[in-house]
Order: structure tokens, then C-alpha cells, then sequence
């Protein structure tokens, strides 16, 4: 059987599962939704004794975390579904995760689960929306973290963060600083074996790839009341040092090595202000501003046997947002809000490709880019009766893009982005919502400057005529509450795609290349089922089971050889299981986590086919409070190694005309990794 057929085996035992311990488990009410919102008081977490909000905010049932998109241009359609004191976070650039580990679960107040509906808060899209609140008496709380982490291959390393938190009269500040190590997952060894078209191998090569990241951060927050509302100010450095060395040795029946050496190092710099008020009990406005910048310095060097080559990329890019939303709650069944947002994006970037210390021309290796944007949108939610709900919104979006350097042009845009949902509470335990709109992809910078990567020989162009995809959605979900503490959500997706962001050939007078462009019309579907579940009704008392699967299938008509074929680069099957107990008399949390799930994707160039898969992660953790201050964490991840493969189909030129020329099959096995961690907090 193959792995995607046990991953979908597995998402349906879950759910028979899951519908068995709903025989089992004794029925109880939910907590009164009051037609939009659940709370969550610290009182409903007090047996999974929650180090943080993230601990709470991860046993909610039916609730999945979704990260504000820092890859999206702007602020409006990268906004997470989760909120913290009303308000969703400025930065786009730290993940929910990070954030709300640094809240103890002694500040959480409640944690409000939103249904929409509700005066003041703009669902921005989302069906759920979750709110953590944290409590107003004067606290000051510190926390100091130190560990260590090692992996099977000897690699061992420290790490550590130290957070400060104060309230008191309504002023909020908030400091942390953190070290954080990783062995990134390309890390590992392996072979890399060369056939004819017919299948005999031809040359096997021994592969030995490590990467090594250190990461740093230091952040900070500063709110306080004014003018009647709150002020929060934000501001954020990040370093990161990416170190890749790799070494490719011939086998038989040549001999031969090759040597890869890659720096790279990324710097960013964030700062911003939010600004709320409320003025009654029904109008809310607020004002947003930020400013990013960040530094891309990246230099591979590769010698094989009396060949040499280097590849340079300085790239610095800059992003401004203001943004101003203002809701107002006509009544309590309709609600109205509207907002405006502006936006600066700029990118200079120059690359340099060296082969024996001659210069190669590559189309996009000296760009300068500045793009203007701004959205402007009007919308309404109208609840026009009982357990109805209707949301809709109309933005219109315009955007010029300026570029110059080996590329110049310039270019404007205008799209028009309407969105309309409804909700429909069919009983206390089911809902189903559908919602249909227009959504304008963001084009990713990156795509219009050149790249290469020594170690596959793969070089990549730049392309400045590229256009946002755009795509109509339609999405059905049924949202099925089993009870207080389990749900099980089932979504389906139809997406029609204008304009597909996929893999081009560009011809310049010198050679051709591969590079990122549009190809024409496409679609996607997709099947989403999570589930969260207790476990307590099957003997496992403590346990809760949560799954999170998606089917993913698309269709798009491959520019060289004009059949059809999936989306570049796209996942057919992700998935993540996690089982958890919670042992209060032990004052001991632990789990068991897999996730990578029949991961595989297909990405196909002019003159490639190339196919990925890699084995199933997991991660084994065990959680203990020792005393009133201190917590102790153990984790163990992938201890045997975890495979990853990748097959090339490589043609000489274009697949269309030219026959297969060879293929190539690498495989390494990444090593698994230990971590210890004490963590000492004060306060509370």
C-alpha cells in the first residue's frame, strides 16, 4: 500500500474513531454561544495545566491556528485569525505561535471563541476568530529559558530566550530575547544515482549535506491608554546565519568530487503602531502602521574536480503599511465596517553567476523594484434571522509597479475583490458555511531576480513581465460540535485560476532558462477535515486526539508540452496527527506528534520533471511542572533518521522536442535530534 493510501486509511479509522467515542462519550452541553461567541475561562484549562496562551489556545475544539502570510504584500490579506486583547497583532513577520508562548496562562483572563457577528470585530474572511484576553491587575511576571540540542550526526548546540512582562494602570510592557538553534531537515546523507532512459545506472555518487541556522531575536511592546483608546507600539530585530556545506563524491565507475559551500545571512528590522478606540458600545476604529526592512546577503561556491563557480545575491527589501478600519454596529443584526489601506514595497537586489571566473548573463540579475498600493474597502454583517448570518464586502485593490535595472518597465493594476458568506446555525451542534469570492494573488519580488543553486546545477531567471494570479473561491464547510470539547470540521474548496503563477521559458540571445511566470487558466480543489477530540469516553482519560488532513488536486495546461498536468510545486496530501494526555496528578503533559503525512510534489521546467517525497515526521514530548516556578521539557524527533527523495527527469531542452537525456535519484536520510529544556518563571 502506498504511503498516500495509508495516510487516507488512517484519516478514516480517525474518523470512525471519532465517531465511536461519540456513542461512547456521555453527551454534554456546550457552552452558550450567545448566537457568536464561546469563553474559554482559565477555569476550563485548570486540569491541562497550560504553561502559556499557546497551550490554551491549542486545545479550543474546532479551532486551527492560521498564521498572518508575511509572503503577502501589505496587511489586509495577510491578517491571521487570532486576536489578542481584540486586536489582531502588527507584525505580520512573527508567527502566532512565538507570540502567544510569551503570554503565561496566569495574564489570560478568557479566551473568547467568535462565530462572527459581533459589534466592532472584522472577521477579515475567517468563520472563527479567536480572542485572548488577558487580565488588567497590576502583574509582573519573567520567565528564563536554557537548553541544549542535539542531533545523531554529533551536531550539538545551546538555546535560550528570557521574557519580561509588566501591567499595571493600564500600561502593558513586554521584552523578550531569544537563541534558537536548528538543523535544518536538508541536513543529511545519502547517495545520488545517475540512469540511461532505459535504466541502467550510470555513475552513483555518495551525498553528505549539513545545514546549520542560528537564528536570534529580540522584540518589544509598549501599550498604554490614550485619547480614550490604547496604544501599542512594536518594534523587532532578527538575525538569522544559514551555513551549508556539502560534499559529492563519485562511487563508480568515475571518480571525482565536488565541494558547496553556501553563507547566507538575513537581517531584518520591524517596527509599528496600533492604535483602537471605542466610541460607545458600537463603533470601533482603528489606525495600523508598520514599517520592515530586511537584508539578504547570500554567497555559494562550488569547485568540482578544475571547474569553479560562484553565485552572489545582495538583496535588501523595504515594506510601509498604514491602514485605518472603522466598524460600526447599525443594530444588533447589522453591522458595518469600512477601511482603507496604503502600501510602499521596494526591492534592490543584483546577482552575479561566475563559471571559471567568466561571467554569465542572467536575465533579472540587476533589479530594482518600487511598487505602490492601496484597498479600499466597504462591507456589512447582517444576521436577517435566528441562526442566519450574512457577510459581505467589496474591495477594490490598484497597484503600479516600477522596475528598472536589466528589466525596466512599468505597470499598473486594478482589480475589484467582492466576497459574500453565510452562515447557517442548523442546530446547537452544526453549522454550515458557504462563502464565495474573488481573491488577486501577491507577487512574490523574489520571483522577478535571478537565482542558482551550485550543488543541482539548477539556475533560475528572472522575470519582469509576471501578473498576480487571480482566482474566483467557493467554499462549503460543516462545522460539527460532538460536545463542550470535540469538533469535527469538513471543508471543501473549488478555486478557477486566471493567470497561474508556474515555470516558463525565457530566451534571451544568449541561452534559456527556466524562470517564474504566468500560463494561463487552472483550477484547484481541495478537502480539509480536522478533528478534536477528548478521549476520556474510551478509557484514555486526559487524552485528546487532534487531526488536521487535506486532499489537494489541480489542473493547469504545461506550456511546453501543451497537456495537462497539477500546479507546480503543490502538495496533493498534508496532514498532521496529535495525540496528547494530560496527567494532573503527575502535574505531567506529554504527546506524540506526526505530521509530514504522504508530503510529495512534482515540479515541472522546460526541460525538468522533478518529483519529491519525504518519510513521515514525528515528534515524542514529555512535560513536567516541578514546583510552583519550574518546568521541564524533553523532546525526541525523527531519532532514526527520516528519509527524503527526489527523482529528475532531465530532457536536453525543451520536453516537448527533445528526448529524455538521463535520470537522476537522490536519497539521504536526515538525522533525528534530542532537546532538554528548563524553564524558570517568576510572577504572576
Amino acid at each position: 500500500m502506498s504511503i498516500a493510501s495509508r495516510a487516507s486509511w488512517f484519516a478514516l479509522v480517525t474518523i470512525a474513531g471519532l465517531s465511536i467515542a461519540t456513542r461512547v462519550q456521555a453527551q454534554q452541553p456546550p457552552t452558550a454561544r450567545g448566537g457568536d461567541v464561546t469563553i474559554y475561562s482559565p477555569a476550563d484549562f485548570a486540569d491541562n495545566a497550560p504553561a502559556n496562551a499557546w497551550d490554551m489556545l491549542s486545545r479550543l475544539p474546532g479551532f486551527v491556528t492560521v498564521d498572518a502570510d508575511e509572503d503577502v504584500r501589505g496587511y489586509a490579506g495577510a491578517r491571521g485569525n487570532v486576536l489578542i486583547d481584540g486586536a489582531r497583532p502588527t507584525s505580520k513577520h512573527e508567527d502566532t505561535k512565538t507570540l502567544l508562548k510569551r503570554i503565561p496562562a496566569s495574564a489570560v483572563a478568557r479566551i473568547e471563541l467568535i462565530r462572527g457577528g459581533v459589534p466592532g470585530i472584522d472577521m477579515a474572511g475567517y468563520a472563527l476568530l479567536a480572542n485572548v484576553v488577558r487580565r488588567h491587575e497590576a502583574t509582573s511576571q519573567s520567565a528564563i529559558e536554557a537548553g541544549m540540542m542535539a542531533a545523531t550526526d554529533g551536531w550539538l548546540a545551546p538555546k535560550g530566550q528570557w521574557e519580561y512582562g509588566r501591567r499595571w494602570d493600564g500600561h502593558t510592557l513586554d521584552l523578550a530575547v531569544k537563541l534558537d538553534p536548528e538543523l535544518d531537515d536538508d541536513t543529511g546523507r545519502g547517495h545520488i544515482d545517475t540512469f540511461a532512459p532505459d535504466g541502467t545506472r550510470q555513475q552513483r555518487e555518495r551525498l553528505d549535506t549539513r545545514t546549520i541556522k542560528n537564528k536570534a531575536e529580540a522584540s518589544a511592546s509598549w501599550r498604554q491608554p490614550l485619547a480614550g483608546g490604547q496604544l501599542t507600539l512594536t518594534g523587532a530585530a532578527r538575525g538569522e546565519r544559514a551555513r551549508t556545506d556539502t560534499r559529492i563524491d563519485a562511487l563508480a565507475p568515475a571518480e571525482g568530487s565536488e565541494r558547496v559551500h553556501e553563507n547566507e545571512d538575513t537581517d531584518e528590522a520591524e517596527a509599528g503602531a496600533r492604535y483602537v478606540r471605542e466610541f460607545g458600545e458600537r463603533t470601533r476604529l482603528e489606525l495600523m502602521a508598520t514599517r520592515h526592512q530586511a537584508w539578504l546577503d547570500d554567497r555559494e561556491r562550488s569547485h568540482e574536480d578544475f571547474d569553479d563557480e560562484t553565485f552572489d545575491e545582495h538583496t535588501r527589501t523595504a515594506e510601509s503599511i498604514g491602514r485605518i478600519d472603522l466598524t460600526h454596529a447599525w443594530s444588533d443584526a447589522l453591522t458595518l465596517n469600512g477601511s482603507f489601506e496604503g502600501a510602499r514595497n521596494t526591492l534592490r537586489s543584483t546577482t552575479r553567476l561566475q563559471q571559471d571566473g567568466i561571467d554569465v548573463a542572467l536575465p533579472g540579475s540587476d533589479v530594482q523594484i518600487a511598487e505602490r498600493r492601496s484597498e479600499a474597502a466597504a462591507g456589512a454583517t447582517w444576521k436577517p434571522a435566528p441562526g442566519w448570518m450574512l457577510d459581505a464586502d467589496l474591495r477594490l485593490e490598484q497597484s503600479t509597479i516600477a522596475q528598472t535595472g536589466d528589466s525596466p518597465r512599468q505597470r499598473h493594476f486594478t482589480y475589484p475583490k467582492p466576497r459574500l458568506s453565510v452562515q447557517w446555525d442548523v442546530d446547537p451542534n452544526d453549522q454550515l458555511r458557504l462563502a464565495l469570492s474573488r481573491e488577486v494573488g501577491q507577487l512574490d519580488f523574489e520571483d522577478f531576480v535571478a537565482s542558482a543553486s551550485l550543488e543541482t546545477d539548477r539556475i533560475s531567471a528572472g522575470n519582469a513581465e509576471l501578473k498576480p494570479d487571480r482566482t474566483w473561491r467557493s467554499a462549503l464547510t460543516w462545522e460539527h460540535q460532538l460536545w463542550r470539547d470535540a469538533a469535527f470540521t469538513l471543508s471543501w474548496t473549488h478555486e478557477r485560476i486566471s493567470d497561474v503563477v508556474d515555470r516558463v521559458l525565457v530566451i534571451t540571445d544568449d541561452d534559456i532558462f527556466d524562470a517564474p511566470g504566468n500560463i494561463g487558466s487552472g483550477r484547484r480543489d481541495t478537502l480539509s477535515v480536522d478533528v478534536s477530540l477528548p478521549l476520556d469516553g474510551i478509557g484514555f482519560h486526559g487524552g485528546r486526539l487532534t487531526s488536521s488532513m487535506q486532499w489537494r488536486r489541480s489542473r493547469v495546461t504545461d506550456p511546453t508540452t501543451g497537456q495537462p498536468r497539477p500546479i507546480s510545486e503543490e502538495k496533493p496530501v498534508e496532514g498532521s496527527i496529535e495525540l496528547t494526555q494530560d496527567l494532573p496528578a503527575l502535574r505531567t503533559h506529554w504527546g506524540i506528534e506526526l505530521e509530514h503525512i504522504a508530503e510529495r510534489k512534482t515540479e515541472y521546467r522546460y526541460d525538468e520533471i522533478k518529483r519529491e517525497s519525504e518519510g513521515m515526521g514525528w515528534t515524542l514530548f514529555v512535560e513536567r511542572e516541578l514546583g510552583t516556578h519550574w518546568r521541564v521539557r524533553a523532546e525526541a524527533t525523527d531519532l532514526f533518521g527520516r528519509w527524503f527523495s527526489e527523482t529528475k527527469k532531465k530532457y536536453d531542452g525543451p520536453r516537448s522536442v527533445e528526448p529524455l537525456e538521463e535520470i537522476e535519484r537522490r536519497r539521504r536520510r536526515s538525522p533525528g535530534f534530542v532537546s532538554l529544556t528548563f524553564r524558570r518563571s517568576v510572577g504572576g
